[in-house]
């Protein structure tokens, strides 16, 4: 049997629809929001089903609208502003989503209240995208199926939204959820090769049209230039720790090395973006901790390396990877007379080396083939 669009927006249907949901004990704003999406916003506005639930709710459950003796109802927006804030500090990311769509005023309440925001990612696919918030986790698609790839998080809120807009939806429910964010902790990016070129561009105009502080960002975008666009929108100094991926490890440094965010980091993960020259590694000297791929590392090189270290007065720990690390390179840059402890196991190679007139270590630490980090510490 067919209704027609009327049946589903007659005022006595839709009360019906009210009534059932306050039986039901459906939680006001989670019943509004269904609502609407099977009648129109158009057709109910929040005042009104707000209304007819705590009407329903108080046993009088006429259908009839005789207002007449009815003093002008309340509504959230009456309470004083401290008491409105509580209350939504009190909402979690899913329930703050939904509240937002409750009306303009509740929007601008939700937006003006900057939170923090421990952790957000978003990993765009082929077909889906999963949008992560603190403890909730959203995954977009047109179906079920969907990535098929991704397993659900332990330990969070796994919410699936399906429609064919699902990527619209997504870069809007992302841009809501950073109107209102004061900083983040952890921010992840992943564009994977086959995610479409338009939803870069979508995901570019939500970072234009939000401002927040992110600490710590992991970058990984197959176009590599793309990736330093993402990078720009961050405040230097603010940003502490950067990783950038590239999926074919072959991106050029050299445009990432002259930002303002890179140089005023105290972290670089660039191991897994592209080959630095070592003629520019004297660019990661200011950095506490860093990570980098290098074509080879040679005696000459380790030699500078621990020179540099042992004039600086603060802790560091520098991470260099190289298919080309030789062993013999490493141990013949070593003064074996400073050696205080040593250990070879496997591969692994572990020498512990005193700097002079120095309260200071230098460790050495490598695989031959794979990395070597070298560790100043007290």
């Amino acid at each position: 049997m067919c209704f027609s669009k009327s049946v589903f927006t007659d005022v006595v249907t839709i009360r019906t629809f009210i009534l059932h949901d306050c039986r039901q004990k459906v939680p006001i704003f989670e019943g509004f929001k269904n609502l609407s999406e099977v009648v129109g916003h158009e057709n109910i506005d929040f005042p009104e089903y707000e209304f007819w639930y705590y009407r329903f709710l108080s046993g009088n459950v006429s259908l009839e609208d005789d207002r007449s003796s009815f003093p002008e109802p309340l509504t959230l927006l009456d309470l004083p502003m401290d008491a409105l804030v509580e209350i939504i500090d009190h909402l979690d990311v899913n329930n703050r989503m939904n509240v937002r769509k409750v009306s303009k005023s509740l929007r601008d309440v939700i937006d003006s209240q900057k939170i923090d925001h421990s952790y957000i990612s978003l990993d765009i696919g082929e077909t889906s995208i999963r949008f992560k918030l603190n403890d909730s986790v959203f995954e977009y698609s047109e179906d079920l199926l969907g990535d098929f790839r991704w397993e659900p998080y332990e330990n969070a809120e796994n919410i699936k939204i399906l429609d064919k807009d699902f990527r619209k939806m997504a870069m809007k429910d992302l841009e809501n959820s950073l109107k209102s964010a004061k900083n983040v902790r952890f921010f992840e990016v992943v564009f994977n090769g086959s995610s479409p070129k338009n939803v870069f561009d979508m995901f570019l105009e939500v970072m234009e049209n939000t401002k927040f502080d992110v600490e710590r960002i992991i970058i990984q975008e197959e176009r590599n230039e793309e990736a330093l666009k993402i990078l720009s929108f961050f405040k230097p100094g603010k940003l502490e720790d950067i990783c950038s991926e590239s999926v074919g490890r072959d991106a050029n440094l050299d445009n990432l090395l002259e930002m303002e965010q890179f140089k005023k980091a105290k972290k670089v993960d660039l191991e897994q973006y592209g080959t630095l020259d070592f003629s520019l590694i004297d660019r990661f000297f200011s950095f506490e901790k860093f990570y980098v791929r290098l074509e080879d590392i040679r005696r000459d090189d380790v030699i500078l390396v621990q020179n540099v270290l042992e004039k600086l007065s603060n802790d560091r720990d520098w991470t260099f990877y190289s298919d080309n690390l030789v062993r013999v390179e490493v141990e013949q840059a070593i003064d074996h007379s400073r050696v205080m402890e040593h250990s070879d196991d496997d591969w692994k190679i572990f020498y512990k080396t005193k700097v002079p007139n120095s309260e200071h270590f230098i460790d050495f630490r490598f695989v031959e083939w794979a990395c070597l980090t070298m560790r100043k510490y007290k």
